[in-house]
């Protein structure tokens, strides 16, 4: 199989993946939404790996872990940092980095797409490490954006969406014993002991461990249904995380991959320095900065096809 050909197999799994929201749903404890008042965004959203939004001319801002109601945004870009060993300078405006999607990490075996065994993840990561690849937080990755700070010369970003506790009873300890750090993009109702969910204490555990955490929204809704919800789902999770957590909540994961250019300048507006969404493309550039591609990791991807993502074109 060729690199072209897996591409287009997992942009083909990207679109099912959006069509079938439901296997990715909220738990019955979350805040309900009043489904009577839902309706399709104008025009419906579709997903596109391409998708841009407009943005302002000034950087993204920086927060601190202490918000009013009312976000508001500043033009301070992020801090550059130094990047230790074999580093190379990145072109301002422009980033090439694979950023992967995990959902569960569980099982001898897979069951279903958002679930990969612990011997199959264990296999990704040891491949990781003898391809010479080195994680990298999304600080680092928005310095290197911005200003062309410097990365490693195989850079990877590890994220992981919803906060479940596999991620943590699995996925945390391989990592950790391999020397990567990942991003978990939180959903803000389900911090505090909701059964199969990380809570706080463990979330500060993991940030301590050199962790970042991520807004996944308030409720895991498709905002795209209603923007009426915008401001509780992406202002109000990134206000309570960061009270509950004492961190600053920098980016923003779309639940289901849904968005349109009314979100995007949300997420911008209410002080997030990137969003995340899906694709196949491990190229990232200012017009992107608010629906960054993801490149899923399903629970049937063979060795094979994952090293395939990391070879060259």
């Amino acid at each position: 199989m060729t690199y072209h050909v897996f591409l287009r197999k997992l942009f083909i799994k990207a679109i099912l993946g959006c069509l079938l929201i439901t296997s990715c749903g909220t738990p019955a404890n979350s805040i309900p939404l009043n489904t009577a008042t839902l309706q399709p965004a104008t025009p419906p959203h579709t997903y596109n790996p391409s998708m841009t939004v407009t943005i302002t001319d000034t950087p993204p801002p920086t927060s601190t872990a202490t918000h009013t109601q009312t976000p508001s945004q500043s033009p301070t870009p992020p801090a550059p940092t130094t990047t230790p060993t074999e580093i190379e300078t990145t072109s301002t405006g422009e980033v090439n980095v694979p950023i992967l999607l995990y959902h569960h990490i569980e099982g001898e075996a897979s069951s279903n797409r958002y679930d990969v065994s612990v011997p199959d993840f264990q296999s990704q990561m040891n491949v990781l490490q003898e391809m010479g690849y080195k994680t990298i937080s999304l600080t680092q990755f928005l310095d290197a954006l911005f200003n062309g700070s410097p990365l490693p010369k195989k850079a990877v970003i590890i994220t992981f969406d919803d906060g479940h506790m596999s991620v943590y009873d699995n996925a945390f300890p391989i990592m950790e014993a391999l020397g990567f750090s990942g991003i978990l993009y939180i959903v803000a109702n389900r911090i505090n002991d909701i059964p199969d969910f990380i809570n706080v204490a463990i979330l500060k555990e993991m940030i301590n461990a050199g962790w970042e955490v991520g807004s996944h929204s308030y409720t895991h809704a498709d905002l795209t249904y209603n923007h009426g919800f915008a401001y509780q789902e992406i202002a109000g999770s990134k206000i309570d995380l960061e009270k509950a957590l004492q961190v600053e909540v920098k980016t923003f994961a779309y639940p289901f991959g849904a968005f349109d250019n009314f979100l995007g300048q949300k997420v911008q507006q209410y002080d997030y320095q990137a969003g995340m969404g899906l694709g196949t493309s491990q190229r990232h550039t200012i017009n992107t900065l608010y629906y960054l591609s993801r490149i899923e990791i399903y629970g049937d991807v063979t060795l094979d096809e994952f090293k395939e993502i990391f070879e060259e074109d």
